[in-house]
């Protein structure tokens, strides 16, 4: 595997079949093992929604149009790749995988709602297809579907844990939200980070404690899952933040340079204006104010921001594989390969 940074420059920087090869090197969905786990929990999901058959039938018909989309299932994978590390059985962590699912895709379909966009999975967003009131409501029947998938099986102290990872993420989002463009002049990396931790890393270590909790393991074992979990989080989302900003929507399967708007939380863009000077600054913030993405864009080529984060992404991904280093976990070539594909992929 090549040591250089992985920078996708823009929506033409490679070919279908340089595209392939990248993918291959990831080797996430090839690999066998965990296209088997994928599999369980997609089958899992649509088993839980179709036992949910109620009433008004359009309200099911929204609540399953997003999360049967398809989508990366990284939350969900971790969490059931965590059970099985210490000796865990795949089939005890599957409800509460599922669970995972459907609070993420909650989240997913409220954020699209706030955000405006018109795009996730390669499908219409939620209240695009059936309108806001709706596609809230959904989001919130998502939610009680995973309490009552975890309430059947779960103890107080998993359901805490769980529990735990929702509150943070809410609150980063809600901290999103208040990163509004009349204050993105302040924004930093440092804050970005911050954001990060609460949005995206709170609710993967929560998957992976859960996870590792349900296979019983050593509590060196669980400080071990849960530093990995919290690594290979950072890596994730600054890889999706340099995706907003280079990636075509087809390739994504949702709205991109979304995060352009200037009220969006977004590790690339905070690098470009932390480096520009102070009139630049109110300049950018003014262009970004105004929806100027081809500005944003010329400030963030200037930087080299898309690079300086590639390369944080990617030391977050080896850092995530060195908290794991000298562990025998059972399945500890696949949670290589998960904090590989977090770093590398395409989408």
């Amino acid at each position: 595997m090549s040591e250089r940074p992985f920078v996708h420059t823009g929506p033409d920087s490679y070919s279908d079949e340089e595209k392939s090869k990248l993918m291959d090197t990831t080797g996430l969905l090839e690999n066998e093992k965990i296209r088997t786990r994928i599999n369980l929990i997609n089958e899992e999901i649509k088993r839980c929604l179709l036992d949910e058959d109620g009433e008004p039938a359009l309200l099911y018909e929204t609540t399953r149009h997003l999360i049967l989309a398809g989508g990366k299932r990284l939350r969900s994978l971790l969490l059931v790749l965590c059970c099985e590390a210490v000796g865990g059985k795949a089939v005890d962590a599957l409800p509460f995988a599922v669970a995972t699912e459907f609070v993420q895709t909650a989240s997913l379909i409220h954020d699209d709602v706030v955000d405006e966009d018109t795009m996730r999975r390669g499908v219409e967003t939620t209240h695009k297809k059936y309108g806001r009131k709706m596609a809230i409501i959904a989001g919130d029947l998502l939610v009680a579907l995973a309490i009552k998938l975890i309430g059947e099986r779960s103890t107080p102290e998993l359901l805490t844990y769980v529990a735990a990872g929702g509150i943070r993420m809410c609150e980063g989002e809600a901290s999103d939200l208040l990163m509004s463009q009349n204050k993105i002049q302040s924004y930093t990396t440092e804050l970005a980070l911050e954001i990060i931790k609460m949005k995206t890393v709170s609710f993967m270590t929560s998957a992976a404690k859960v996870g590792a909790m349900l296979g019983n393991a050593k509590d060196i074992e669980l400080e071990a899952l849960i530093k990995y979990a919290e690594l290979l989080g950072f890596s994730f989302q600054i890889r999706d933040d340099i995706l907003d900003i280079v990636a075509t929507q087809n390739g994504t399967g949702k709205t991109v340079q979304s995060d352009l708007r200037g009220s969006h939380s977004n590790f690339v863009l905070a690098h470009a204006l932390e480096n520009c000077s102070k009139t630049q600054k109110e300049e950018f913030v003014q262009k970004l104010n105004e929806g100027d993405a081809e500005y944003a864009l010329e400030r963030i080529n200037e930087y080299r921001s898309v690079e300086y984060s590639t390369d944080v992404a990617r030391k977050y991904m080896i850092a995530a594989k060195e908290a794991i280093r000298g562990f025998d976990f059972v399945n500890q070539e696949l949670l290589i390969l998960l904090a590989d594909f977090a770093m590398k992929r395409l989408y």
